[in-house]
């Protein structure tokens, strides 16, 4: 019991959560400004281990998540984390290439609405149908910093198009195209 008791406080607050394949420690998701996930066959699952980790980090202002093979449900806990973040600076999302659906754009739309600091929303690449593309849209009128939601190369229609086009307020832009 001792050695097992010991070895639990050998590792730090946390450390034991972070996935090692992520190549970034639980202190990092808890403090840094910018954090580079990219390409890190990042997962569900993993997006559930880290999610309490981010929510701790109100010095966080840019995530590169990208290039991931999360879907749905991981984007759920991350934007679920990131709009628990009490007086937060997060400017910018990044969610390119990777398996994201119309639930991620649920989720998405939950943090757009509810933040008060994001510029800029990266979602291009993805599986959002023109379902998505409709609850992004109710979503974007009632943001009060997003500048920039780039959308393209997913599974939208000119109907969908539309439908973000005309529900962005003037300076907002929506990108079809990187």
């Amino acid at each position: 019991f001792a050695v097992i008791f010991a070895a639990h406080f050998a590792t730090p607050m946390g450390e034991d959560l972070v996935p090692p394949h992520l190549g970034v420690s639980a202190h990092d998701l808890r403090n840094s400004r910018v954090l580079f996930l990219k390409s890190r066959q990042i997962t569900d699952s993993d997006c559930a281990a880290i999610s309490p980790l981010l929510k701790q980090n109100k010095a966080l202002n840019q995530l590169f998540i990208g290039y991931n093979d999360f879907g749905d449900e991981g984007a759920r806990h991350l934007c679920e984390a990131l709009a628990a973040i009490e007086g937060g600076a997060l400017e910018l999302v990044g969610f390119r290439h990777c398996r994201l659906g119309d639930g991620a754009a649920q989720a998405v739309a939950e943090l757009i609405k509810s933040s008060k600091t994001i510029v800029e929303v990266g979602v291009d690449e993805n599986d959002i149908s023109d379902s998505g593309a409709e609850t992004l849209a109710a979503a974007l009128p009632q943001s009060t910093s997003l500048q920039h939601l780039y959308i393209g190369k997913n599974k939208i229609t000119k109907s969908g198009e539309g439908a973000l086009q005309s529900a962005a307020p003037s300076p907002m832009k929506v990108y079809f195209n990187r």
